[in-house]
């Protein structure tokens, strides 16, 4: 007899593929910037599920920003 995963194993495993397919999606549409745009929409379901998180993510992207615009020093 084949056991059935918990409930939370298999809402995590939909949801991996939900974001795989998601990504997928949005790389065959707009390429590189459909990666990056799936990516955010991640980030942003993850941020709600913990309001704490908006301001890790902010510093991030921040600090990759001043990496790449040239603003860093300044």
């Amino acid at each position: 007899m084949q056991e059935v995963p918990p409930i939370s194993e298999a809402r995590q495993a939909r949801r991996a593929a939900h974001w795989a397919a998601r990504q997928s999606r949005q790389v065959e549409l707009r390429g590189p910037a459909g990666l990056v745009d799936a990516w955010l929409d991640r980030s942003r379901a993850i941020c709600k599920a913990d309001p704490e998180l908006w301001n890790d993510l902010a510093r991030t992207l921040e600090n990759w920003t001043s990496r790449h615009d040239g603003s860093h020093g300044a």
